[in-house]
């Protein structure tokens, strides 16, 4: 054989091997129970879940599901274990319901890195918060154990307060204490 065929050889073997699709880690008939779960997931998230598995899917919530443009938002946000629920204004108490059935509808919320100090530093408790932030477009289930029926990402925070302080913030130690102005 003459070293000229060698490069149209190698040539056909690489589009031979290229003709292969991709093994899908899930079937058509899994990804019909996965689309009914996860309303709103994008063409572009449905390929990775469905190609890569669930581990191939990104962390953050905007980047799978349709999202509209940034807006303000105000409300309350629970911070607790587990539990990120925002409350949109007015709103005057904010938390799951352990006990309920069914469950009352509520949003996850998120912070799009880099996270703001203030959310870093905020205890446990309710807060009252003001942000740029985007809501999912489609109902769903969302956050910890897919509990929620929207998740909430915010983009920026514009303020925060702690709303359920028992003891005088003069007397908190300034880690515990929220600075809420405007950055």
């Amino acid at each position: 054989m003459s070293r000229r065929c060698l490069p149209l050889i190698a040539l056909s073997c690489l589009v031979l091997v290229g003709c292969n699709p991709p093994t899908k880690h899930y079937s058509d008939a899994e990804m019909n129970f996965y689309e009914a779960a996860l309303p709103g997931m994008t063409e572009e998230c449905r390929n990775k879940l469905q190609f890569g598995g669930i581990g191939a899917l990104p962390w953050d919530t905007d980047d799978c599901y349709k999202m509209p443009l940034p807006r303000r938002w105000q409300g309350l946000w629970r911070n607790s274990f587990e539990s990120h629920v925002f409350c949109e204004a007015p709103a005057t108490r904010c938390r799951i319901e352990p006990d309920a059935d069914p469950q009352p509808p509520y949003t996850w919320i998120e912070f799009k890195g880099p996270i703001d100090p203030r959310v870093k530093q905020a205890a446990e408790g309710l807060y009252r918060i003001d942000f740029i932030g985007r809501k999912t477009v489609i109902p769903g289930n969302y956050g910890h154990l897919g509990l929620a029926r929207h998740a909430i990402v915010v983009d920026r925070l514009l303020f925060i307060d702690r709303q359920d302080r028992s003891v005088p913030s003069s007397n908190l130690m300034p880690s515990e204490q929220t600075v809420n102005r405007v950055q």
